[in-house]
């Protein structure tokens, strides 16, 4: 998992803001399939609901703080 945590690091740091949301999409609908599977079934890798639902974060506060960056570079308060 922390191999997995440091390489969605890099590739947020990496992405601009088209590609933050597509990730932020992919991760909240993965999210959802595995809190119904968990409701129905026995996960294979609980954990990786954790993780899902830390990366959905992550991904939230960069688009917030590049959101944030770019209003103050046009000018908008």
């Amino acid at each position: 998992m922390a191999n997995d945590m440091a390489r969605l690091r890099h590739e947020i740091k990496e992405a601009d803001l088209g590609e933050l949301e597509r990730l932020r999409q992919s991760f909240k609908q993965e999210h959802f399939s595995l809190r119904m599977q968990a409701a129905t079934t026995a996960l294979e890798n609980p954990k990786r609901i954790w993780f899902v639902r830390k990366a959905v974060a992550r991904l939230e506060t960069e688009l917030h703080r590049r959101r944030g960056e770019s209003a103050v570079s046009e000018g908008v308060s």
